[in-house]
């Protein structure tokens, strides 16, 4: 059974951080991909917001259904804000249902510090308004979570 791993935290958070530093060899599966162009540059246009979900749940499931069952060291990651339950419920239920070991990582950060720090010019009031629903969001009490701090600069 791999282990799947659903990064939850505002933009800035340090997500991508966390799994770089905590799993380097693990197999990222992320609606930001969709935005980097042929020379590696990262072009957001939010007209293709959901394309990009799309391309990454596409990607997401063609993984998790290639995996070998036997393979525990398999570790995949799903780096997204997944701000909502309904964004991570896709990914959750899927991995579930193939078997794999699934838990939710939160990155806690606050929001100047996130802010500051992120990469994707995400407006602070956007980022105040992810943090609330983050706050307010109820998960279902039976899946796994984990709340970790954010990382240092």
């Amino acid at each position: 059974m791999a282990r799947i791993l659903i990064m939850r935290g505002i933009p800035g958070a340090g997500k991508t951080t966390w799994v770089m530093k905590n799993h380097p060899h693990a197999r990222v599966c992320s609606a930001d991909s969709f935005f980097i162009d042929e020379d590696g540059e990262y072009r957001f246009d939010g007209s293709l917001l959901s394309q990009a979900h799309a391309s990454c749940l596409r990607e997401f499931t063609d993984t998790v259904r290639d995996l070998d069952a036997q393979d525990e060291s398999a570790v995949v990651v799903v780096d997204n804000t997944a701000v909502r339950a309904w964004e991570i419920s896709p990914y959750y239920n899927l991995a579930s249902a193939y078997g794999h070991d699934v838990r939710i990582v939160h990155i806690h950060c606050d929001i100047d510090t996130a802010h500051s720090r992120n990469v994707h010019g995400v407006p602070r009031e956007r980022i105040e308004a992810m943090e609330m629903s983050l706050r307010e969001e109820e998960l279902p009490s039976f899946w796994k979570l984990e709340t970790v701090p954010a990382a240092e600069d």
